[in-house]
């Protein structure tokens, strides 16, 4: 009977951890801003991974990648923040998008012009072999050993 019971709560347990691996995701469950501290880092080829902010009021002297997804596939990344105290913060505009499928999140800009052309010349855009988007940062969804959700770097311009 003890065995009987041993082997239902290691099935449960089993069950229960394969169910949080499947853990399907939303675009909205990106939106908000995800921040890398670079001070955590020692190596250039060490493993980089956002984790969401529960709060922007940090006063703690950082050097930080920030990354704001907002809805309708717009974000803003800011390469430039060194400080809480300091008013030196560059946000760029972006556009991403959510690989369901895979876990990938892709930052990338386009080209006003390329836009302008593509939609003026479909043919000449297509002969000459122009990229619509230009990828900035890609990104693939990991649980953190927290067991919260992190952002791993995968490629970045």
């Amino acid at each position: 009977m003890k065995k009987a019971m041993y082997l239902v709560l290691i099935c449960f347990v089993i069950a229960l951890t394969a169910k949080a691996q499947d853990k399907s995701y939303n675009e909205s469950d990106f939106y908000g801003i995800w921040s890398l501290d670079l001070n955590e880092y020692e190596l250039e080829d060490d493993i980089y991974i956002f984790k969401k902010e529960k709060s922007s009021n940090s006063q703690e002297e950082k050097l930080n990648i920030i990354v704001t997804f907002l809805e309708s596939g717009k974000c803003r990344v800011n390469y430039d923040k060194t400080s809480g105290f300091c008013s030196n913060e560059t946000f760029r505009d972006y556009s991403w998008s959510f690989e369901k499928d895979s876990g990938i999140i892709n930052i990338y800009h386009s080209k006003k012009w390329l836009k302008e052309f593509k939609e003026q010349s479909p043919e000449d855009f297509k002969d000459f072999g122009l990229p619509e988007k230009y990828k900035s940062m890609e990104l693939k969804i990991i649980t953190l050993q927290s067991g919260g959700t992190g952002l791993e770097i995968l490629d970045w311009e």
